[in-house]
């Protein structure tokens, strides 16, 4: 007769087991490895996610800058066009199309030549400034107690409820196979 109680004391204690493990794990284990894995993931986006090095090159592909290019004209049309007549009048009245044409390439030419250096420079010094490792922990040592359990539950939760679930399945087979063992062994 008790027998038959096996699979279910067995998926309550797998469900138990489970479930304390878990709470054990968001509630202790990760906020106390919570400066470790800041540091481990800081450690991993500046080196791959948000390296200077690696952001300098893309933003100084020549590609992408040449994508630039339209905007820049742009806004030096509209300041040699416009904005020079209202800054220095008695200049813009001696420049002719012909001269502002030439003000723009030469221009253009210089920002062509300046616009890599000026953002690869930029990005080293910007990748200097930035410790990502050490803002991820301090980012993380300024959390009230209890954010990361709950930032755990809010994102984790479901998953949560599966391995829950997957201790009770475990534990009702494993009763299930010690009640076919013992029932067998009775015969």
């Amino acid at each position: 007769m008790y027998l038959y109680l096996f699979p279910v004391v067995a998926a309550l204690m797998g469900w138990l087991a489970n479930l304390l493990f878990v709470r054990y794990l968001f509630r202790k284990l990760i906020p106390a490895q919570a400066q470790v894995l800041a540091a481990a993931a800081g450690r991993y986006a500046s080196s791959e996610l948000l390296n200077a090095d690696k952001l300098a090159a893309r933003l100084t592909d020549p590609e992408r800058l040449r994508a630039l290019t339209p905007l820049i004209e742009s806004h030096i049309d509209i300041f040699l066009k416009e904005k020079l007549k209202e800054k220095m009048p008695a200049i813009a009245m001696f420049i002719g199309d012909k001269t502002i044409e030439m003000m723009k390439k030469s221009l253009m030419d210089e920002i062509d030549l300046l616009l890599p250096n000026l953002l690869g420079r930029y990005m080293g010094s910007l990748g200097e400034q930035l410790d990502i490792e050490k803002a991820l922990v301090k980012k993380l040592e300024a959390l009230p107690e209890g954010k990361i359990e709950a930032l755990l539950n809010q994102h984790l939760g479901r998953e949560k409820r599966r391995f829950q679930l997957l201790g009770a399945l475990t534990g009702l087979l494993t009763g299930l196979v010690l009640m076919g063992i013992a029932l067998m062994g009775a015969r």
